[in-house]
């Protein structure tokens, strides 16, 4: 979950963008650094009334154009994201000594002033903001999850938002890709040309649009597929039309283990969940199905249906379990009309409820949840 991302605030979920505005000096300073570097890129950087930064095209470009080609020497880099945070953490330490000061100038901070603000990631809210948030525990489970009190908190904070992988087993901070903002529904592809020796800059990244651009539009890259908890954890936003949405239930049944029901975008449900519940919901007769099967088969009985009147209660059960879970949501959407981000987030995992429980009573009519 961890790509490259322009630390941001909401602007692209409210119906009035903040309005572009002249580069600040650390913004000029840094892509001067960046041209000495020897990073190319055919995209122009361009900031925000709020500090948040984009990208728009110098040129028209096709899907196969080349977006950027920067230098692996001019990335900081590391074998783990623990690593590259604490590597992140000494740069900043040293200052106009680090040989990437400019870099550091326009990372977000978690002060505020001229750059874009760490503040939107749910890591950093008051305690009242995330108690607005009404997923069931979702979001507090995928932080708790996350924590690292034993890492630079600012440094984590950025390395989460904005690293990327390099595909040969290194993590990185790549700067100017961590400027250009997510599309879910790009394909974006990344490859390493590798230094031939002679006069060679060393490796070099090279990023491929996967998409046409006219010259002045926003050009957008993805970083993965990532469902809206995961964007709203490590990027502080959410699209109310994210291909990649998954939600998720916590289910727990008397004297079973529990276990985690998953949504998916067009409204079905993980197989894994069906399977534990046939399992959990059959008859002693049902059950012994498996005693008489090879050991190590049980289970791909599981992937279909036990009978009529087991998957009517697998089915009854998912239906109630997102029941109880969209009411949860439907009221928290309803509480949080004055928080744009809680609000689209909570109403995204509402519609993919309505979905699923749609989705359940069209295929078994008159099921009772």
């Amino acid at each position: 979950s961890h790509s490259p991302k322009t630390s941001s605030k909401i602007q692209f979920q409210l119906p009035f963008p903040s309005i572009m505005v002249a580069l600040t000096k650390s913004t000029t300073q840094f892509l001067a650094w960046t041209a000495s570097k020897g990073i190319e890129t055919p995209l122009d950087l361009n900031e925000r009334s709020d500090g948040s930064r984009y990208t728009t095209a110098k040129v028209d470009l096709d899907n196969t154009s080349d977006i950027l080609q920067i230098p692996i020497s001019a990335c900081i880099t590391s074998d783990s994201l623990d690593g590259l945070a604490e590597r992140l953490a000494y740069e900043r330490k040293l200052e106009s000594k680090s040989e990437f000061a400019p870099y550091m100038d326009v990372l977000p901070t978690l002060e505020g002033g001229d750059n874009p603000y760490l503040a939107t990631l749910p890591r950093f809210w008051e305690s009242t903001r995330l108690e607005r948030v009404a997923d069931s525990g979702q979001l507090e489970r995928r932080m708790m999850n996350d924590e690292r009190k034993d890492l630079d908190q600012w440094a984590l904070a950025c390395v989460d938002s904005r690293a990327n992988f390099l595909g040969d087993g290194r993590y990185a901070m790549t700067p100017f890709l961590d400027m250009i903002n997510h599309d879910a529904s790009i394909q974006t592809r990344a490859r390493i040309e590798e230094d031939k020796g002679f006069a060679g800059s060393g490796d070099i990244l090279q990023l491929q649009s996967g998409k046409n651009y006219v010259k002045g539009s926003e050009v957008f890259i993805s970083y993965g597929n990532l469902s809206n908890l995961d964007t709203l954890v490590d990027y502080g936003f959410v699209s109310d039309t994210n291909p990649c949405n998954v939600e998720t239930i916590a289910v727990r049944m008397m004297g079973q283990q529990p276990f985690t029901l998953t949504v998916y975008p067009d409204g079905s449900v993980d197989a894994g969940s069906k399977a534990t519940l046939r399992y959990n919901l059959a008859t002693p007769e049902e059950l012994e199905i498996f005693s008489t099967i090879e050991k190590g088969t049980g289970l791909g009985i599981l992937a279909k249906p036990l009978s009529d009147k087991n998957e009517l209660d697998v089915q009854s059960f998912i239906a109630s379990t997102i029941d109880e879970a969209l009411y949860e949501t439907k009221a928290g959407a309803a509480e949080t009309k004055d928080d744009a981000l809680i609000n689209m987030y909570l109403s995204a995992r509402q519609k993919q409820f309505e979905l699923a429980i749609e989705r359940i009573t069209h295929k078994f009519p008159g099921i009772e949840y």
